[in-house]
């Protein structure tokens, strides 16, 4: 089966290679990319790595209900490892990975770990599609179908990400609990024995890291932090457009947009975004900004190594510091709560 899944994910990379490969002229291509100041990309790796520690204070206060004061190094550390492990290992394995890895460090459910993670990746879709949405009432001269387009599918996902958060809300309180439990323990049943209450006790405490259980006060800055993750995040992407000639022509809002269609490209579990990130990039650069292939080439090529060098030099730097090894994330096993 595991034979199977890299065969999938190396024929969809390669296949969105091929998209993004088509017609690009790599000789131009790389002469763009040599005219680009240096100031361009340094400074859109900085943004990057400082993004690390928002991130990181952003996941200490999902996970304050379970462990309070996690040292924030500490899951900067872990921060930088899941991304580490996410461009190495296909199928997104540094996400579980970096939840399960610091609740082994810190001494909480591992399960607890995991449901941050989930909570992670919803919240920021969540926003992702609120900075969309938001973002169309101010876009007034783009009207490529690709924004169209998008702007359908945000209307109909924004609710059902909101009503993905009612349910976590729903599942956690008492009377409606108490029937989860009942029908967790009674699937279980098909399982064996010596592994049973194991499973049910991790699938319970799951659950329950799924409700934001904060004071207003903590809700309030997990809120905050998280508009801002991606709100710091998007004039970096802006700033290095400004080193291509086209860059004149787009403004920090219209650059929303394509952030939010390369953030959701990341879904695609290839290695290191290899693929998904160049197909998607190109595609929309040419289609929401008219930008001709060889230049969104350029761009995308620029910014995808800029952004591995950032996801995998700070990652492994904190593995090694961890002293984890690769072993142990591909034998990471559930432990009794």
């Amino acid at each position: 089966m595991r034979y199977v899944k890299i065969i999938l994910i190396v024929g969809l990379v390669g296949i969105l290679l091929f998209f993004f490969l088509k017609n690009v002229d790599f000789q131009e291509v790389f002469a763009i990319i040599s005219s680009v100041d240096l100031i361009y990309p340094l400074v859109f790796l900085l943004g990057l790595y400082v993004q690390f520690y928002i991130r990181a204070y952003r996941w200490g206060l999902i996970l304050k209900p379970h462990k309070n004061k996690i040292p924030i190094f500490t899951l900067y550390s872990y921060t930088t490892i899941g991304f580490f492990l996410s461009s190495i290992i296909p199928g997104k394995v540094g996400e579980p990975a970096k939840g399960i890895l610091l609740a082994g460090e810190e001494k909480f459910s591992r399960s607890y770990g995991l449901a941050s993670v989930v909570l992670e990746r919803l919240i920021d879709t969540l926003m992702m599609f609120f900075l969309f949405i938001v973002s169309l009432f101010f876009i007034k001269d783009n009207n490529s179908q690709l924004l169209m387009d998008l702007r359908t599918i945000a209307y109909f996902a924004f609710p059902i990400i909101l009503l993905f958060f009612f349910l976590f809300y729903l599942l956690n309180t008492e009377k409606v609990f108490n029937y989860v439990e009942r029908f967790i323990r009674f699937m279980a049943k098909v399982l064996p024995t010596r592994i049973r209450e194991k499973v049910i006790s991790f699938t319970l405490n799951f659950v329950k890291g799924l409700r934001l259980n904060l004071t207003v006060g903590s809700f309030v800055k997990l809120l905050i932090a998280s508009l801002v993750v991606w709100l710091f995040l998007i004039p970096f992407y802006w700033f290095l457009m400004r080193g291509f000639i086209f860059g004149a022509d787009i403004s920090p809002l219209e650059t929303v947009p394509y952030f939010c269609i390369i953030v959701a490209s990341a879904i695609i579990p290839s290695p290191g975004m290899a693929g998904s990130f160049d197909a998607v990039s190109r595609h929309a650069l040419e289609k929401l900004y008219a930008v001709d292939t060889n230049p969104a080439a350029a761009y995308t090529i620029l910014a995808h190594f800029l952004i591995l060098m950032v996801m995998m030099i700070p990652g492994m730097i904190a593995f090694w510091v961890k002293g984890i090894k690769l072993k142990t994330v591909k034998n990471i096993k559930d432990e009794p709560e």
